[in-house]
């Protein structure tokens, strides 16, 4: 592995990173910050959500809802297409998550694939270009067999 390609690596697991953590324990309003401002994030059911402040919305309806505890665990990341601005990826999400403060059981509501574009942008920053998320396995009280927006309950 070249230098340059074990460094966007260690970016793009930073980029992960912070994903989780403002879902998890930060400003999930945020969490569209982290795309470019023309990034779709999309379900494998068929929805999206293109742009910024679509994303943004999608996330405060989430918060808007009440005390929600998760955690995204994403693991075995696998990156492709690397050049200096542009990198495709894909990793496995394993979701704990229900609304209520915690503690709640430990028992995964689902577990997913992730596909990603990135992006790097003029200010040294990767950032999403599109992330789809695929559910491979669900808790069938869960709910998630059916379609589902971003900013619903999960």
């Amino acid at each position: 592995m070249k230098v340059e390609h074990a460094l966007i690596r260690v970016q793009i697991e930073a980029l992960h990173t912070e994903f989780a953590w403002r879902i998890d324990r930060g400003d999930p309003s945020t969490v569209a910050d982290l795309f470019t401002a023309d990034g779709c994030y999309s379900r494998s059911t068929g929805e999206s959500s293109i742009g910024q402040d679509a994303i943004r919305m999608a996330y405060a309806a989430r918060t808007n809802r009440g005390p929600r505890t998760a955690r995204h665990i994403f693991s075995n990341l696998r990156l492709h297409d690397i050049s200096n601005n542009a990198v495709k990826g894909a990793c496995i999400l394993t979701l704990f998550a229900e609304d209520g403060l915690p503690p709640r059981r430990a028992e995964p509501l689902l577990i997913a694939d992730y596909d990603d574009e990135f992006l790097y942008g003029a200010d040294g920053v990767w950032r999403f270009k599109s992330r789809l998320i695929t559910w491979i396995f669900t808790r069938p009280e869960g709910g998630l067999g059916r379609t589902l927006p971003l900013g619903s309950k999960l």
